[in-house]
């Protein structure tokens, strides 16, 4: 087993001490969707000194995933994302403590599935509304943080949701706090909630496309964004309160964001009007044609699945 004087983590102490290498070694990480951000989220906190991990995904690699998650090779194409990740993290560290969830985080499964984590977080991408519920109220119930990491584009964005905040997830989406999984399931995601910055580069008619039913695109370098911010939040909820000057973690209300394409990054404390207001800059660039387009439209997606088949 690993300590912390173990070479693989010799070179982490040039930007932080012992005693956070231990608290980042004595986490207990869960994480909910390994599809993207999750799976390269947690390579990190692998690479970091995680060595305890609970995965949950129902779903199996394809090549529409491979162009931002290492795991989705053609050799692995047809497997378990769970499966995939935990090999990738054993290959990291083969005495970490996995468990894996093939269903998914389920109604049967979610007090298992939490049981154990000093975190969790949502990489559920808020399609399914009552998943991200069932783990905020679950954490809410363990006492320990929720953090829900988003990439967009060339970005990313991440909050955390306090286990006695007033600002639970379910205020911050829109969802009635007394709401049923059934009656959740059947709720529909609200953009100005979830998307605190909107890229503005973005071609509009993809949020357009998304809002119909497209699956929502992704690119490696909005992923690779996700999981940094993402990891150094969970630094910082590991180690904030051990005495060496660590800022908190980023708390709902408030959303934090990097853009990797324009180089810049903020905060902020008004996570709607945020939205509307890059909302509002993007569609003025793309009135005025200075936005490059993108290809996702409905005609764009039907042209490539005819070409395919």
């Amino acid at each position: 087993m690993r300590d912390i004087n173990s070479a693989e983590y010799s070179r982490n102490y040039g930007f932080w001490n012992e005693d956070e290498q231990k608290a980042i070694m004595s986490a207990r990480v869960a994480i909910a969707g390994v599809g993207g951000d999750g799976y390269q989220l947690g390579l990190k906190l692998a690479m970091m000194g995680v060595e305890i991990f609970d995965i949950a995904d129902p779903e199996v690699f394809e090549p529409e995933n491979s162009n931002r998650v290492p795991g989705a090779t053609t050799l692995n194409y047809g497997r378990s994302k769970a499966e995939v990740f935990e090999e990738s993290v054993k290959a990291i560290n083969p005495d970490a403590d996995i468990r894996i969830f093939k269903d998914g985080v389920n109604d049967d499964n979610i007090e298992d599935f939490t049981s154990r984590a000093s975190i969790i977080f949502d990489e559920s991408e808020l399609t399914y509304l009552h998943v991200g519920t069932s783990l905020a109220r679950a954490a809410r119930q363990l006492g320990i943080p929720d953090v829900l990491v988003m990439n967009i584009g060339f970005s990313a964005q991440v909050t955390s949701f306090k286990p006695d905040s007033k600002m639970t997830f379910e205020k911050f989406m829109g969802i009635p706090e007394g709401a049923t999984t059934k009656d959740i399931k059947e709720m529909t995601v609200d953009f100005s909630r979830c998307l605190t910055y909107l890229p503005h580069y973005s071609d509009l008619r993809t949020l357009s496309a998304v809002k119909e039913g497209a699956s929502l695109p992704s690119i490696a370098q909005g992923v690779d964004v996700a999981s940094a911010v993402g990891s150094s939040q969970a630094f910082l909820h590991f180690t904030h309160n051990l005495g060496n000057n660590r800022p908190s973690p980023v708390w709902a209300p408030n959303v934090a964001y990097m853009d990797a394409y324009t180089l810049k990054g903020g905060a902020t404390k008004y996570p709607r009007l945020s939205h509307f207001r890059h909302l509002g800059v993007a569609a003025f660039n793309n009135i005025t044609g200075r936005n490059a387009k993108a290809s996702y439209t409905s005609s764009d997606r039907s042209n490539r699945d005819k070409s395919i088949s």
